[in-house]
């Protein structure tokens, strides 16, 4: 039976009390530590203080170096001499129980540890007075010592747990102030769905870690929410398209049917439907290549394009379109440029281009198709015209699916509105950009770009 994964927050807290109780667990053996050796270091100088007043005081003494006698003093020391006390101090009498400490063994401490168990810190060092050899001994009772480091031990023993509690109970509290956020924003995104893609996570903090998140998050919603609008924009424009001509077929059908027909008006009814299939047809395929360009999902195949070449190719193809219209195309390399690419992709590209520019240039005008380099290096090819433009309040959408820009009220053209998006995707499909800007002496200039 596997146990069930931790939460963030439960995670959390468990470092969070791990790594503090570590440190408070270091900190206490470190003052405990250091406390016990400074007062190791504070006894060793006290016995060190009391040997000196010890000498001093034998050194002054009125006996001198005479026989066994009692001195003042709360010092506990006792002085032999060949292995026979000769003086002692009156606290040292009164702790009857050190009298062993002057022959028996200490431990490598130099701890004594009387009869009564009590504690004595024993040092013995010679003295010297008048001419005579002496040992001192003195002591120091270790019992305050122990106590502090014991009092300190239990303090130090009960504040860990406590620590511990407080610890768990805050790491657990401010895991879930940093986390509450995340638990804000799963709620907001469970609440989001196709219908409700305007509403956004909520953001506290745009400068932290979260805060970024959220704002990513947010801005991957407006993707989407973009994405949803141009696709029910493309289906209600589909729509619309696919209905003129099924509703003119239907119209033409039942015109035809309310009257008897002879052969001449059946076939002028089945032409007018004809007509409109193949502007169905065209619509059709045209959906179909859009919807192939914007789903391939592999490189296309590249190969040597010559964008000279491309361009005279392409203008002798609809030149009879212009030549319907009194218009002249003209083909202008000012450098061969040569790029890799899908040449049928990019053909087409350029085809919808100057199909466009016919479409929306008055009769008796003139179309340019130049090739060479951008300053930057780039290969280009440009097609240009001298027809109305496109005013600045439209020339974000010209490349939208099903949009055709109007000039004047007037619509300027009767196509379906796929041609610049077609031609988009199959320059940016080949690595390219394509954009548009204002002729100077007015007119439109659509200009594809690759990397050299």
């Amino acid at each position: 039976m596997s146990l069930r994964p931790l939460s963030i927050r439960a995670r959390l807290t468990i470092w969070y009390a791990g790594v503090l109780l570590f440190i408070l667990a270091c900190l206490s053996a470190g003052v405990y530590v250091v406390l016990q050796a400074s007062l190791e270091r504070t006894l060793r100088a006290q016995l060190d203080r009391d040997i000196q007043t010890v000498a001093t005081v034998v050194g002054a003494s009125p006996h001198g170096a005479g026989p066994y006698g009692h001195l003042p003093g709360d010092i506990l020391f006792a002085v032999t001499r060949d292995g026979r006390l000769v003086y002692h101090s009156n606290a040292w009498c009164r702790t009857r129980c050190l009298h062993g400490a002057e022959i028996e063994p200490v431990d490598a401490s130099g701890v004594w540890r009387s009869p009564k168990g009590v504690d004595y810190k024993i040092k013995a060092a010679p003295l010297w007075v008048n001419g005579q050899g002496f040992s001192v001994t003195v002591a120091e009772d270790t019992s305050l010592l122990e106590g502090t480091l014991r009092d300190l031990l239990v303090i130090l023993l009960l504040s860990i747990p406590c620590a511990a509690l407080l610890s768990i109970a805050g790491g657990y509290f401010l895991a879930g102030r940093a986390l509450s956020p995340i638990s804000a924003m799963a709620s907001k995104a469970w609440e989001i769905s196709a219908e409700s893609l305007s509403e956004r996570l909520p953001v506290r903090n745009p400068n932290d870690e979260l805060g970024r998140m959220a704002t990513v998050f947010n801005q991957t919603l407006a993707r989407l929410e973009a994405s949803f609008e141009r696709l029910r924009a493309f289906a209600a424009n589909t729509s619309h398209e696919l209905r003129t001509p099924l509703t003119a077929m239907r119209s033409v059908g039942e015109v035809a049917l309310r009257r008897p027909l002879d052969a001449a008006s059946a076939r002028d009814t089945i032409g007018s439907m004809l007509e409109e299939v193949d502007r169905l047809t065209q619509l059709v395929e045209r959906l179909l290549g859009l919807a192939r360009a914007e789903s391939a999902k592999t490189q296309l195949p590249r190969e040597e394009v010559d964008l000279a070449q491309m361009a005279s190719s392409v203008s002798e193809l609809v030149r009879v379109l212009a030549e319907e219209k009194a218009q002249q195309i003209s083909v202008d390399v000012r450098e061969p440029a040569t790029i890799r690419g899908e040449s049928s992709s990019l053909r087409q590209a350029l085809t919808n281009l100057v199909d466009n520019a016919i479409r929306y240039t008055p009769a008796h005008g003139h179309i340019k198709v130049g090739v060479g380099h951008a300053p930057d290096g780039r290969r280009i090819i440009e097609v240009e015209d001298n027809g109305p433009g496109i005013a600045p309040g439209e020339q974000n959408r010209i490349f939208d699916r099903f949009y055709r820009a109007n000039n004047d009220g007037h619509s300027r053209g009767q196509g379906t509105g796929l041609g610049l998006a077609i031609a988009r995707n199959a320059v940016e499909a080949n690595g390219g950009r394509l954009e548009y800007r204002n002729a100077i002496e007015g007119g439109s200039i659509f200009c594809m770009s690759f990397p050299a």
